[in-house]
């Protein structure tokens, strides 16, 4: 029974890489986007008419992106630093704390999980439990699920 918390987990990654996966036709308009400009000679204004065209057809920057990119000799960090308006820094990456977590819905979750398979719990059951729940919540490996400050 307790594979079947992994088996969803893993279901939830996978949703979760394909919604941020590049579509067949994404990665053909990133191609022929490109193609229009010299990646040996790319203007600011350059970078900032692909940094809109991709926005436009609502594709994040992604290790996916910038891949393909590089496929094509293009560095996806280049053209994002030389499409970023003069002294504006980079958006700061998204914060996965504890702050950001609703401690309850972490209990009420893991009291569901431990009612459902406290009499058959191995400790291989309880690191995919633990496993689970830093998915879910987006915890770090090392982060603690408690705030035990004072």
């Amino acid at each position: 029974m307790i594979n079947s918390i992994g088996s969803s987990s893993n279901f939830v990654t996978q949703q979760s890489s394909q919604a941020s996966a590049l579509t067949q036709e994404q990665t053909d308009f990133v191609k022929e986007t490109l193609a229009e400009f010299d990646a040996e000679n790319l203007s600011a204004e350059d970078a900032q008419s692909i940094q809109a065209a991709l926005e436009e057809q609502g594709i994040s920057p992604t290790k996916e992106l910038a891949d393909l990119m590089g496929e094509l000799e293009f560095d996806a960090k280049s053209i994002g630093d030389a499409g970023r308006p003069e002294g504006q820094r980079p958006p700061p990456p998204p914060q996965n704390s504890l702050e950001s977590v609703d401690t309850d819905e972490v209990v009420s979750y893991l009291d569901e999980l431990l009612s459902e398979y406290s009499n058959q719990l191995s400790d291989e059951d309880k690191e995919s439990i633990l496993s689970s729940v830093q998915e879910k919540f987006g915890l770090s490996e090392g982060d603690s699920l408690l705030n035990v400050t004072a």
